[in-house]
């Protein structure tokens, strides 16, 4: 599996995902399809096969008409029937192919009611990758606009945290400088939050650079259990502790 971010916007990913085995392609979030395809003439492979939304957010679905203008047989994958362009609308668990890679939708309610992660395993290559939109970002999540603490807290610490430690991640936007530094505030001892910080001084790019296993380590969202952050959010519970932080972090 080779995948290529495509910035767009001021701060969005979209992303080209190739199945090498088979040269079949994918693309997520694509919000400016002429990049895109520009990426997949770079590569020496075409599109037109599979779509996939993480959610009905203009900055993530607004090209999907366009695309579907372009390759008008291409598949449309979101998580509801609202989504711009939908042929086919998945529930929590569903499983299709690109080529040979393996996709299982992952429900995420709560940035809004129908987003979707996308877990894509290459079982020749024994890669894994998720595709996680504004659910997960490096070292922070999104904002809770249409759901509460309790589902971002399922889909962080349940769900995605229950996917293998060496999967990478594929987030929606490049928010990290500010994460980190969000993150620095709540757990200032942590190494690995330090460790991130450099990272980020050296490489503008840091999507696909952090899996599963480094954000139980970074990502203060998915250590509301940790004595760190139930000392910052003063309480150990820890749905309560994600209520906190999101509301700090929306306070800058």
């Amino acid at each position: 599996m080779r995948v290529v971010p495509v910035p767009c916007r001021s701060d969005n990913y979209e992303y080209l995902i190739i199945d090498e085995k088979t040269k079949t392609t994918a693309v997520v979030d694509p919000f400016d399809p002429p990049k895109l395809q520009a990426a997949a003439e770079k590569e020496g492979v075409r599109l037109g096969q599979f779509l996939l939304t993480t959610h009905g957010h203009h900055d993530h679905a607004g090209g999907n008409e366009k695309t579907t203008q372009l390759y008008p047989n291409i598949k449309v994958y979101a998580g509801g029937e609202n989504v711009s362009a939908v042929t086919e609308v998945l529930k929590d668990g569903d499983k299709f192919k690109i080529g040979e890679l393996d996709v299982t939708a992952v429900y995420t309610p709560c940035h809004t009611r129908d987003h979707i992660c996308y877990y894509i395993e290459d079982k020749a290559k024994n890669e894994r990758a998720v595709f996680t939109g504004d659910t997960l970002f490096i070292s922070g999540c999104g904002r809770f606009f249409e759901g509460e603490p309790q589902e971002m807290h399922v889909a962080l610490n349940e769900k995605l945290a229950s996917l293998p430690d060496d999967t990478k991640v594929y987030c929606g936007h490049e928010y990290t400088t500010s994460n980190v530094a969000f993150s620095k505030k709540v757990d200032p001892e942590n190494p690995a939050i330090l460790k991130l910080e450099q990272f980020c001084k050296e490489n503008d790019v840091t999507t696909g650079k952090s899996t599963i296993g480094d954000e139980k380590e970074w990502n203060v969202f998915m250590r509301t259990s940790s004595p760190a952050v139930q000392k910052a959010t003063n309480t150990t519970d820890p749905i309560k502790a994600m209520g906190v932080l999101r509301e700090m972090k929306n306070k800058g």
